[in-house]
């Protein structure tokens, strides 16, 4: 069984209060039925405590009792990490600054974690699917430069901004037939 959770951002309080609700103990935070906590990428930015999110979420990760998805704030932050030239903007530039603050080596951990991180998975038998902004049935399982965009971004609508400066995303979600649930984050809907 899995407790999904979308879109941390950087909410240790928020994230802490859920891992206690749901049961989640000790320093591995091991599950007493054995379930496993699967995060839905964004793990960093616009919260308080970035780096004790990604601190928790990779414990948990190499613990074995959590799975995660790499959302597109995650795949940014990854980016500057790895050396990429990046406009640090909606929040990242708070989580570099966190991150400077802490040692080489936990930086050096950090961008390992989200470089090993998929886009997708399919679990339960192939009954459920998760990536960050979620996929029709078409992509799923596919490996390629479109389904990983539409992974982490969703189906934008090339070029148009809303009144907030954030892209237009196509609701792909509404009219969704496929054989397999699908779990995303990434909009609120």
């Amino acid at each position: 069984m899995y407790d999904l959770v979308g879109d941390v951002h950087g909410c240790i309080d928020e994230l802490n209060d859920l891992l206690v609700r749901l049961g989640y103990t000790g320093t591995d935070y091991a599950h007493a039925d054995g379930r496993k906590l699967v995060f839905v990428g964004d793990l960093n930015d616009r919260g308080p405590d970035s780096v004790r999110v990604l601190h928790i979420a990779m414990q948990m990760y190499k613990a074995g009792t959590a799975l995660a998805v790499t959302g597109n704030h995650d795949d940014k932050l990854m980016r500057y990490l790895k050396g990429s030239d990046i406009k640090p903007k909606h929040g990242l530039a708070e989580t570099i600054r966190q991150l400077e603050a802490q040692p080489q080596a936990f930086r050096d951990d950090v961008r390992s974690f989200l470089l090993q991180l998929p886009y997708q998975l399919i679990l339960d038998n192939g009954k459920l699917h998760v990536s960050h902004a979620g996929l029709p049935e078409k992509l799923q399982g596919i490996s390629n430069g479109k389904a990983k965009s539409h992974a982490l971004y969703g189906d934008v609508e090339g070029g148009k901004t809303d009144e907030n400066g954030y892209p237009v995303r196509k609701d792909w979600a509404k009219d969704y037939q496929g054989t397999r649930i699908v779990v995303h984050g990434h909009v609120p809907v």
